[in-house]
This record gives C-alpha cells, structure tokens and sequence, in this order.
C-alpha cells in the first residue's frame, strides 16, 4: 500500500496582501498532487486546511478543482478533513462541492449517512461518523477522522470513546498535540492553552499510521503500535517558518538551518519526505551601529537570493536611518523590524529606574502602541501628546486619563486659585530639548 499525505494547503492565501503568493501557494499543491501521481500512489491524505478561507473564492475553488482533477483521471481517490481555517458551521462546504463533483471524499462526523465506493458510516448519537476504506489486492485499509475541533469540545468528547480501529487503519486529525508542539518550539505554559487542543494521552491507540495536519513543521515520531506524521504546511507560513537564520555573534554572522517544506509518500507505512522548491524565506538578526549594519550586511548579500522575502531584525542603542536597506539587500521582499533600546544607567551606584519612574503615564501608553507588531495608531499617539503638552480639560478628550482632576470635595474652599503645577519628582532623563518620549525614540543626548 502506498499513500500520500499533505496538509495546510492554504489556496487562496495572499500572504503579506500580495497576489501572486496566492498563486505560489496553489503552484506548490499543484505541485505535490503530480508528484503523488507520478509516484503510482493508491490514494491522497489532506488532513485539513486546503483552502485558507471558509469562504474561498470562485477562483481559488476553480484552482481547487483543476488540481483534483488530475488523481481523479488517474483514479486515484482523495480523503479529506477540514481544518481550523477552512471549517465551517454551516453544512455545506466548499469540500461538499468538491465531493459533489467526485474530487474528494470528505470524512469525519456528518448529518447525514453516505455509503459508497470509498465511504461508509456509523450511528453516532444524533451524527454519522463518516469513515474511508480503501480496498486493493485482498487488503483493506480504513481511514478515520474529524474536522479540527476546539480543546473544550475535545475535553468532552474523548477521542478514544469514538475511534476504535479493528485491523490497519489511518486517523487523520487537525489539531495541535502539546508534548509534540514541545518537542518542536519549546516549553508552552499554561496561559498560552490556545496552542494546543490535544495532549499525547488523549490519541486513540492502535492506529497504523496518524495522519495529522495544524502545525507548518514536517515532524515524525511513533507513538502506540504506529507512526505519526505532521507533514508541515506546503508554503512558508511567516519568517518562523525560515530557511535560514543569519545570527549576528558581534564579528560575523553564524547560518542555522530552517525547515523543508513538502509531503509524505508513505510506502508500507514507512514515509519518506518529498521537498518542494518553494520561496525561501530568511531571518537576519542583527544588533549593531548603522556603520557595522551597512558593511555586514553588503558582506551578506550575495548569500541571500534576491527571490527571497527577507525578515531584518535590527537593534542598537540609539536610532539611525535604515531607509537604505532595502537597496542593499536588494531581496524581493523586505520586513524590517526594529527595536532602538538606549541603556540607562544608574547613578550614585544606585539601581537603574523602572519605565514608570522615568516616563509619564501617556509616554508609557505611547511606548505600549508604537511597539505593536502592526503600529496603526498614529492619532492616538499624537493625541496622547497633545494632551500632555496642551493641558486638554478632562472632557475634551475621548481617552480616560490616568491622573483624574480633583473633586471638589477636594478643592480647598475659599480663595479661588489658580492651578498649581503638578509637582515633579527627580528622575533621570536625556540632555536636551525637548525632554520628552520624543527625545528618548530621536536619540536623547545631543553630546
């Protein structure tokens, strides 16, 4: 037996609000499903996220259909999940369109009954539990599955309560497993539950083969009798999703190696990584001066192909112009990000100052929104500002200040008198004018 196994398409993804990536992501399904084809294969595993959208649009379903339409002349059938970006509360689907049209065989529960060539189902409450079976040479394989589904649904529904395979059989899910994402990235705590919905002990044993879809790195093990298999996503998904890494050591730059970007051709349950040439993605990190950032980074130009989107994550001390950049790079695209963090020392062999010691609380709010990854609130700074250096009555403003005026119970009666200015406690701040946030993001000192 022999299948091959996909995952997070993504059709229709115009990463960065650029078109011709959605069409790069259609070129690498387009891709992987004649690779499977010419492999011989006696069937195709998508295990969820074909398209990005619920809602794809007419076009990236045209795309949809003229790619399936190749395993289907070859007679070879397609079983499919739906994933987390591609599910859908209604109960028609754009993957119901596509089974409609014989391209795909949709499992996992349904509302109602189907029994074919390639399906057959079973009562389960108030839903069937729609399974694949594939039958070739005197051997049947079954392939059973669900949608993606919520940690809480999952915690009230136990996989192994519902999945009981008898013989050789296939689970295909689209869900992020804790120890595995662990095993992947690091540590996740508790606050961040969203990563995942499974923990290891809640997969349903005896399965041959897992076939998992979510997350965008290829990634084996073995778990119970079989193995398990995320594939990884067809594209690069963001700049974590590197091929390279350049990082910046303080006298050269040291490459580590990202991830590949494919499939599986599994072969008598053993799978073998198929890789697609895709768009490389790299991740420069870089913390230097603007002299030592101009010359390393020309040095490393002719390591990055001009094909390339390019993530530069710069640091220093102080800010300087990195307009130019992008002309030395010289890369099909550029993400810079930024960060100029000025170092305070302590006086008087003192302890360096907290941030709310040293500005004002609108300073402090304008920090917090200029270093949002998608900084889009310009007037809410400005206002901010405005409101500090203008005094602006307490009604005039639609943000809720963080000193109010007083009351006037706390008024002193009597004389009226005219307001007293706050008064100022010693903290350090930059030489020169103006003494502002301004000053701390343009630099500070003028020495």
């Amino acid at each position: 037996m022999k299948f091959a196994h996909m995952a997070d398409v993504h059709l229709g993804f115009e990463q960065y609000r650029l078109p011709y990536r959605a069409e790069e992501f259609a070129q690498a399904f387009r891709e992987a499903v004649e690779n499977a084809v010419a492999e011989g294969v006696d069937f195709i595993l998508i295990a969820g996220d074909l398209f990005h959208s619920s809602r794809p649009s007419p076009e990236t379903i045209k795309t949809a259909i003229e790619v399936l339409e190749k395993p289907r002349e070859a007679g070879i059938p397609v079983f499919a999940i739906e994933g987390n970006h591609d599910r859908t509360q209604r109960k028609v689907s754009a993957y119901h369109l596509l089974e409609g049209l014989g391209l795909l065989h949709l499992i996992g529960l349904r509302d109602e009954k189907i029994e074919n060539e390639y399906l057959t189902s079973e009562r389960l409450g108030g839903k069937y539990l729609v399974r694949g079976v594939f039958e070739r040479g005197g051997e049947t394989i079954e392939i059973h599955g669900l949608k993606y589904m919520s940690a809480a649904w999952l915690e009230r529904n136990r996989l192994a309560e519902i999945f009981r395979p008898e013989g050789d059989a296939i689970l295909m899910l689209h869900q992020g497993i804790k120890e595995l994402i662990e095993k992947m990235m690091g540590i996740i705590p508790e606050s961040q539950r969203d990563y995942f919905e499974l923990r290891m002990e809640d997969l349903p044993r005896g399965y041959v083969y897992y076939a998992l879809g979510h997350i965008h790195r290829e990634f084996v093990t073995s778990y119970d009798i079989g193995t398990l298999v995320y594939p990884g996503s067809l594209q690069r998904w963001d700049f974590g999703d590197y091929e390279l890494r350049y990082r910046w050591n303080g006298r050269s730059f040291t490459p580590e190696a990202g991830t590949r970007k494919g499939f599986y051709i599994v072969e008598d349950w053993k799978p073998r990584f198929i890789e697609l040439k895709v768009r490389p993605f790299i991740d420069v990190k870089l913390k230097a001066d603007e002299e030592t950032a101009k010359r390393e980074l020309k040095r490393l130009r002719d390591k990055i192909p001009r094909e390339a989107f390019v993530r530069l994550d710069l640091r220093w001390e102080r800010p300087y112009d990195v307009s130019h950049f992008q002309e030395i790079l010289e890369v099909k695209y550029l993400y810079l990000r930024t960060r100029f963090e000025r170092k305070l020392k302590a006086t008087n062999g003192g302890e360096v100052p907290r941030p709310a010691e040293y500005f004002t609380p609108a300073e402090l709010r304008a920090i917090e929104l200029t270093g949002e990854k998608k900084f889009d609130a310009l007037d809410t700074v400005v206002e901010l500002f405005l409101g500090e250096w203008e005094e602006k009555p307490k009604e005039h403003t639609g943000e809720k200040r963080e000193e109010s005026a007083p009351t006037k119970e706390e008024q002193p009666q009597g004389k009226e008198k005219k307001p007293e200015k706050a008064q100022k406690t010693k903290r350090p701040r930059p030489k020169g004018k103006p003494t502002s946030i301004l000053a701390w993001i343009g630099g500070g000192d003028e020495d």
